[in-house]
Order: structure tokens, then sequence, then C-alpha cells
């Protein structure tokens, strides 16, 4: 199934999941002119919790989801889902009071009136967190802990109140629907939370070396503890989610690209820039230490040959690792169409320079490092055939890059629809482009290592 189809699929269940239950409850109660407040009363507050689930779904980590939409997509609804969430708590909140304004004192109210009132609280607190963890020089970690810890209170609150207050579960009909949302979300969490970190073996992989590229970065080759219960298959270009103990509370986790090639399964590689605690750790461990991955997750991969006469690269330092791992693949399976590499690093540490010498010789491969130059339409134009046909251009780097990279795109007139890209931290599609094309959004997050800091990384919950 194709990327399109599946993002189809996925759409259609989301809209199913979002407006199916409030349609199942206003089918069932009717619509009387007289009742209207309290049906926006009740049907707002569904749609909430719904969205309230959508969301925490969403951020799971589904490799369905993932790999159909990217992360960047897949996050980006998330927060728009929070926010519509509390949004609708709001209103929910208000049609309450003017239905009853004794509820304005909510120690007044009862105790189902209290569990909203809380939940409430707990999604203020989510949405600050959110806020909070986007500042620069947040550390990850603690922003992660408070922002899964505010979605869970808000979460658990929001049921006791649906609980208590029995307006939903009293039809029958309703009664299932809600049961259904709370198993879905119970599955998700307990696969999230409980298999995959404690018991999945798919996920355990020893190192059995560790080659350093320069003087702050360093791959990581990875062999699966169990054989047959490594990763299954990855398109070249994805990431996985790396930690490395095996427990549920206060252990780190950081993305990172898988640089090897897709067409060898037995083994996975791992290009970091040691620039954070985490990952100078990542550059010290020796053979024989495990390590935990969850993956593979992320869209930022190339369209099949047939479809596609080629590839055009750019790549900003570390930003060549899913690049690596394309050419490698590409190399492996024999491609003939033509390649480009566009790479801007620093001149003190060229990367993977011997090995891309050789894929050159192995593929139509041409590589132009910039020395220094800002890439514009000029740079690039430099590389592109004269016929250029059916090309695709993948984009990674800081936000600095994307920027130039994509006006430039843009100045050639490179139809969006071809441009695909991610930045290192995401904080919302570029704003580069400018007349009547808009910039693709970003598939950000999905892997570097995001060092310590929210600046480079914005998180999941």
């Amino acid at each position: 199934m194709s990327k399109r189809a599946k993002r189809a699929t996925w759409s259609s269940a989301f809209v199913l999941l979002l407006l199916g239950p409030p349609a199942v409850y206003l089918s069932r109660e009717g619509i009387d002119p007289g009742h209207l407040l309290g049906l926006g009363i009740v049907v707002t507050g569904l749609v909430a919790t719904v969205a309230m689930v959508l969301t925490t779904v969403g951020a799971s980590r589904i490799k369905a989801l993932t790999t159909a939409f990217g992360i960047d997509r897949v996050m980006g609804t998330h927060r728009w889902l929070g926010v519509a969430a509390l949004v609708l708590v709001a209103a929910h909140t208000v049609l309450a009071v003017v239905r009853s304004p004794k509820l304005i004192d909510p120690f007044a109210a009862s105790l189902g009136y209290q569990f909203g009132y809380a939940s409430f609280a707990g999604m203020v607190l989510l949405s600050g967190a959110a806020a909070w963890g986007r500042r620069r020089g947040t550390r990850y970690e603690w922003w992660a802990r408070l922002h899964v810890a505010a979605a869970a209170l808000a979460l658990l609150l929001a049921g006791l109140h649906v609980v208590w207050m029995g307006d939903l579960i009293e039809d029958p009909v309703m009664r299932v629907v809600v049961a259904a949302l709370a198993l879905l979300l119970l599955a998700v969490l307990g696969r999230r939370w409980v298999w995959q970190p404690l018991f999945s073996q798919r996920g355990a992989y020893v190192v059995y070396g560790v080659r350093h590229e320069g003087p702050e970065v360093a791959t990581l080759a990875l062999t699966p503890v169990f054989r047959r219960r490594g990763l299954r298959r990855f398109a070249p270009g994805q990431f996985v989610w790396l930690r490395l103990h095996r427990r549920v509370v206060g252990v780190q986790e950081h993305p990172f690209t898988i640089a090897s090639s897709a067409e060898l399964t037995d083994r996975l590689e791992l290009t970091v820039r040691a620039n954070g605690d985490f990952t100078r750790a990542l550059a010290r461990m020796g053979p024989g230490s495990k390590v935990w991955l969850d993956g593979p997750h992320g869209s930022f991969t190339p369209e099949t040959p047939d479809r596609v006469d080629g590839l055009v690269l750019i790549a900003g330092g570390v930003g060549i690792t899913p690049m690596m791992s394309m050419l490698r693949t590409l190399a492996e399976r024999g491609d003939r169409r033509l390649h480009r590499l566009v790479l801007a690093e620093r001149a003190d540490q060229p990367l993977f320079g011997p090995e891309l010498e050789v894929l050159a010789r192995r593929l139509d491969l041409e590589v132009l490092r910039t020395a220094g130059r800002r890439i514009d339409a000029g740079l690039i134009s430099e590389i592109l055939p004269r016929a250029r046909g059916r090309l695709e251009y993948y984009v990674c780097g800081p936000p600095s890059l994307l920027s130039g990279a994509l006006v430039a795109l843009d100045e050639l007139g490179v139809p969006p629809a071809r441009i695909h890209s991610e930045q290192f931290g995401w904080t919302g599609p570029l704003k580069a482009l400018t007349g009547s094309a808009s910039p693709p959004a970003p598939t950000a997050t999905a892997g570097r290592d995001r060092g310590e800091s929210l600046a480079r990384y914005p998180g999941e919950a």
C-alpha cells in the first residue's frame, strides 16, 4: 500500500473516532430544541474526551502512523488536538456553569464535578508544561516527565468525571462506545509503557563496535541479541528511539537515524554527534553493551525506483546520516539512476569522505561539498543535470540550512510535492518559500540526537 493510501486510511479512521461517538450520542438522544444547552454540555465534554484519547494514542509511537505521516505531522496533530481538547473542556465547563451557576464554586460541587474541575486543571498544567518545554535550554528529560505526568493525571480525572456523572454510560450503546475508547487507550498505553520497555525482545541489541568518524562523531554498530528478533525491515531514512536501560521510570530515550543499508538486516549502524551527556556515553560504549531500540519510525524515505529518475540529497553536518542509509541501500541494490549529494559540513570534520568516494564509483553519484559556501539556487544548479526528469529532493539539517535550501529549490522551480525535508529541531513548518508554493512540512525530530536541550528536540508525550 502506498503512503498516500495509508494516509487516507488513517485519516478516515481518525475522523471516525473523533466524530463517531458524538454522532452516536446525538442519534440516541435526539435533538430537542428545549434541551440544547444540556446537549451542548455533553457533546463538548464527549468530543474533548475523545480528543484527549486520540492525542495520547497519536503520541504513543505507533509505527504505522509515523511511517504513513512522518513524525512531524503526527506530533503536529498531537499538539493541535491537545489545544482543541483544552478549548472544548473550557467550553464544557462554561456551559455547565451557565446551566447551574452554583457550580462556579468547585469546592461546593459534588465529587463528579470536582473530578471534572481537577481534570481541567491538569490540562492547564499540561499546556503550561508544553509551552515551557519550547523554551531554549529546557532539559528534555525533566520536561518529558512533567508532560507525561500531567497527561496521565488529566486522563485519569476525566475518566473519573465521566463515570461519576453517569450521563454517557446510562445508555447501553454509549456504554459500549465509552468502554471501547477506554480499551483502546489502555491497549496503546500498555504496549507503549509496559510491554515494549519491559518485555519485548525485538528491540534488544548489543554493541559489537564503535567507529569514530571524527572528533565528535561516532558510529555504533549493533546486532540483535536474539537472532530473528531484531527490528523488522526498515526503509532508508527511518529512525529508532534508543534507551540504555530496560525500565519504565527515569530512563532517557533519544531518536537516531539508522545509517546502515536497509539491505543488511542482521546489523544496524547509528551515527551520532557527541554533544551531550547521553551521546558522549554512547560514544564510550564498549563491545557487549546492551541497548534497546524502538522503531523503525518516520516517512523521510525515498520513493520506489519506477516512480523516480534519481535523488538530489542536501545535507548539513550529521544530517548526512539518513542520506548515507539511502546511498548505501541504493549501492547494495545496484541502482543505476542518477544521484546528487550536496554536503554542508564543518571544515575540520569531513564525514564519510573515503566511503563517499567508493559510493560514487558504485553509483551514478556526484558529491558537492560546499566548503563554506551558502546553499542557494546557484550552488544547487551546479550539480543538477540539464535534463532533470522526475527527481526527488531530500533535505536534512538545521533550520538555517533547510530555510536556504527550500528557498533555492523554489527559485529553481522544483514542485513542492517533490521536496522532502527533515530538520534537527521542530519549531513548526518553515516559512521559507514565497509566492504560491508552500513549503513541505518538515519531518522533524526524526533522526538526530537532540542532546540535552529542547531547543533541538521538542519531544513527545
